[in-house]
């Protein structure tokens, strides 16, 4: 049900008579409301990428792009805690029937948060937001618009009483989610966790280093030059992430020194696999090693394996599409002829010849619960847990077995805040009884500045999402980390081979 061109072209020209910034934020809005519409077709889908899809946010100015995201991230942030609202104003006898009603709901959702979490006027909330549905366009019927204005007028008076009185945060987060991080971490840490969800993460940059930048001081120099020309309160983060300004505007592309493929997007978090990579071989000829990058789109830990000099770096990843994306990221950054991409299944893919490999670097498909504060509908998402869990031990099982050789090291890390998807899987892969037999590489607190406190008792890494929020890395995303090497096959002379 997303909009062609030319139907946006005919509803914006409805605006026309509206007042220039008055028109420009109810165009946002009408993208908004399209962008977070709950039709069934497009549900795969979640609501920032179709936002990001649209032709009609693409043309919008950056300014009004800006709030039309907002509203998004924000809509889909709050939504347990906006529909419990919603539902007491409603009172009774409303019923999903038709398709106006997806429209009815997803334009009620945007106007609740902008009367409950963002700092929009009361009028021009609700007389904005329901101008979208007046839309001769929408064809919604004139009760039904009643209807809407009613419950938004009733929320901009009674809304923060009945947030404060009839919701939590914890009615954001999908049940079987909060029960498994409540299990994992216990409710202090739970609350930090879910409380940092409702958070906007910053944006954080990789700055591309050679080896040239380790034997001198230019890759701090390259760092503090991309710090000054992105400008505003950007700074550079105790682990070499930039971590961008929140004064900071516009399309990242349009950011200095981005075509020059200096940078890349990349929580800091998310650069720490590569890293303990990079230190377990950081006294050896790099040139001479062999990693593969197994899952590896968009291609963030490619980069940053080729620019640290890695000799021979294989991308796998099976998705087509993603793949694109992979090839377009690795072209922008100069890197295409360091590295090769394959389009291969992890679970049947092996080198070349079979000749094992130095080191994997394996960033499992996973449930992205560490995500939440920059994905939202991770908060929501449904419990498809055990495929995760056999896909991640599969592929582990099958990295370690079949393309790592002796001696080799493997790297294994999640974006997921759940101990099955992350520690359980490294206690599983130790206690195995067959196959390669593997020890724990442990991390040191030199390995990552910045995340010392973050080094568990087994030498692992497991990274909070809020658990350094009042450090100088400030909020970054949860993640997992592990390193192991192969030390030789396990024996196991209780169940001969016959």
């Amino acid at each position: 049900m997303m909009f062609s061109l030319s139907t946006f072209v005919s509803l914006l020209n409805l605006l026309v008579s509206l007042p220039l910034e008055v028109k420009s934020l109810a165009s946002s809005r009408l993208i908004a409301v399209d962008s977070i519409l709950e039709d069934k077709k497009r549900l795969s889908v979640f609501p920032l990428k179709r936002l990001e899809n649209n032709p009609g946010y693409q043309a919008l100015e950056g300014r009004d792009r800006s709030f039309a995201r907002a509203l998004v991230t924000i809509t889909e942030r709050r939504k347990g805690q906006i529909d419990k609202i919603l539902e007491i104003c409603r009172k009774k006898g409303h019923k999903k029937k038709k398709v106006e009603d997806l429209w009815v709901d997803a334009t009620l959702r945007l106007g609740a948060a902008q009367l409950l979490f963002m700092d929009v006027p009361h009028y021009a909330a609700v007389k904005e937001t329901i101008e979208v549905l007046r839309s001769s366009s929408f064809k919604i019927p004139e009760a039904k618009i009643k209807f809407a204005n009613a419950v938004l007028r009733r929320l901009g008076r009674e809304g923060p009483e009945l947030l404060a009185s009839h919701t939590k945060t914890d009615d954001n987060i999908t049940p079987w989610l909060l029960n498994k991080i409540n299990d994992d971490w216990g409710l202090d840490e739970a609350k930090l966790i879910s409380e940092s969800f409702m958070q906007q993460s910053p944006i954080h940059l990789s700055v591309a280093r050679t080896t040239d930048n380790e034997k001198t001081d230019l890759h701090g120099k390259r760092l503090e030059k991309v710090r000054d020309e992105i400008g505003g309160e950007t700074c550079i983060l105790p682990n070499g992430s930039i971590k961008v300004g929140s004064d900071v505007r516009g399309p990242v592309s349009e950011w200095p020194l981005y075509n020059e493929g200096i940078w890349w997007v990349q929580d800091a978090a998310a650069s720490l696999p590569a890293q303990a990579l990079f230190r377990a071989f950081q006294s050896t000829n790099l040139e001479e090693k062999h990693v593969i990058d197994m899952c590896s789109a968009p291609g963030g830990k490619m980069a940053q394996l080729v620019s640290m000099g890695f000799g021979k770096v294989t991308a796998i990843e099976i998705s087509k599409k993603r793949c694109k994306q992979l090839e377009a990221n690795i072209k922008r950054l100069g890197m295409e002829d360091r590295c090769s991409i394959n389009i291969s299944d992890g679970l049947k893919w092996t080198p070349d010849n079979n000749h094992p490999v130095d080191a994997v670097l394996l960033d499992a498909p996973c449930s992205a619960t560490g995500t939440g504060s920059r994905r939202p509908d991770v908060l929501q998402r449904k419990d498809n847990l055990e495929e995760l869990l056999e896909i991640q031990q599969n592929l582990l099982n099958h990295c370690v077995d079949n393309i790592l050789q002796e001696g080799g090291v493997v790297v294994y890390a999640t974006c997921s805040i759940l101990k099955e998807e992350s520690e359980g899987q490294i206690k599983k892969l130790l206690a195995r009884t067959d196959g390669a037999s593997m020890e724990t590489i442990e991390f040191q607190k030199e390995d990552f500045p910045g995340f010392e406190t973050c080094i568990d008792k087994n030498g692992w890494l497991r990274v909070l999402p809020g658990q350094l929020s009042s450090t100088s890395m400030g909020l970054c995303d949860g993640f997992f980390v592990a390193r192991l090497r192969r030390k030789g096959t396990i024996q196991n002379n209780d169940n001969p081979k016959l």
